[in-house]
């Protein structure tokens, strides 16, 4: 942590004295603001000098094993704020929920808690942390550090996923090392097996933020999906059989999924792949012949699984809200036909096998 007590109950900052200020107090007592403890000053000669908890202290607030990365993270983000002219203060204890944020910024109106997240943090943690600071009407930021910086998106990256109408679904990274906070915006699903596609700006670059238009599923992207499927099923891919079977029950093989069923990209929200999601789907709208919004709302509730948790969003709401648009789109192609309030399914090509399919993709 950046800040500790003396005796006297003074508050020192290690982030406003030099080290050669801060070797002088070496022998100086400090205190945790939270629960009291005696605390060390650590003065390195790489990691930001900071102040941490004895061994086998009960503090149960601080966080412990601070790594170079968070709290040269929180010096930045300090650094930002005053940049933009933002008041703001370090690590400020909040009773009321037994939290404090690496930075609390704050105006007349709005109190924001920014939280810079390097280490593992689970998603009932999170949902906990974050619940907290909005039941006190405080907003709460996630920045995220370079444990979820990569290639590869996990569960863990998708719960930190937010949305605004601005910038679609979106999520903070902070690169220390370059001194760059960056928002990736517009972030979408898209292909088999799935990827993560976004728009990446430089919080300096926000004001001219602007959403550039994907591309469309072409018959090249389309085959090269519908190939990538067949070989999965070849494979006999364990996430595979499930889905397979319900096709076989309907009198279909996956292989021949109807084109309708591949998207361009889909909100960014589903955990099993958009082919095979939409699929369920469609079988589930051949089956009901009809589709209500109880129906549809039951529909998300038993294959929840089949979506990330999103403890930052309404999760089902964006579950219906994931559905809505694949059913939208189907009605443009004639697959289903609204009547009233309820969509009545009407028909969609499949396929009888992947040879099949792909003949009529490259005609």
């Amino acid at each position: 942590m950046l800040i500790a007590q003396t005796r006297q109950r003074l508050y020192i900052n290690s982030l406003d004295y030099s080290r050669t200020q801060l070797k002088k107090w070496r022998q100086q007592v400090f205190y945790c603001p939270v629960c009291h403890e005696q605390v060390t000053l650590k003065i390195g000669t790489t990691i930001q000098p900071h102040f941490a908890h004895l061994a086998h202290s009960k503090c149960t607030v601080t966080t412990e094993g601070e790594t170079a990365e968070h709290l040269a993270g929180k010096a930045l983000l300090g650094e930002f704020c005053r940049l933009w002219q933002v008041n703001f203060e370090y690590e400020v204890y909040l009773p009321t929920i037994k939290q404090r944020p690496d930075v609390l910024a704050s105006t007349d109106t709005r109190h924001v808690a920014i939280e810079f997240q390097c280490s593992p943090l689970s998603i009932e943690r999170l949902r906990e942390r974050t619940s907290g600071y909005r039941r006190i009407g405080y907003e709460v930021v996630w920045i995220l550090g370079q444990r979820y910086q990569r290639q590869h998106w996990t569960a863990s990256n998708h719960a930190f996923l937010q949305y605004s109408r601005q910038w679609g679904w979106y999520q903070w990274q902070l690169d220390v090392s370059q001194h760059k906070l960056w928002l990736l915006h517009h972030i979408v699903h898209y292909g088999y097996p799935q990827q993560v596609g976004y728009q990446r700006c430089s919080v300096e670059q926000i004001k001219s933020l602007y959403k550039t238009q994907h591309q469309q599923l072409t018959p090249t992207k389309l085959l090269a999906e519908a190939q990538q499927l067949y070989r999965c099923l070849v494979q006999s891919a364990p996430e595979l059989l499930s889905l397979q079977q319900s096709c076989y029950l309907a009198g279909h093989h996956l292989a021949g999924a109807p084109l309708c069923c591949h998207q361009a990209s889909t909100l960014p929200i589903n955990q099993q792949a958009s082919i095979l999601l939409a699929v369920r789907l469609l079988l589930f709208c051949e089956k009901q012949g009809c589709v209500t919004a109880a129906q549809l709302d039951q529909f998300c509730w038993t294959y929840a699984t089949a979506f990330y948790q999103l403890p930052l969003v309404n999760e089902h709401s964006w579950q219906l809200q994931w559905c809505r648009q694949i059913l939208q789109q189907w009605q443009c192609q004639d697959v289903l036909r609204l009547q009233g309030a309820v969509l009545h399914y009407h028909k969609a090509k499949w396929y009888p096998d992947y040879f099949s399919k792909q003949k009529a993709i490259k005609k």
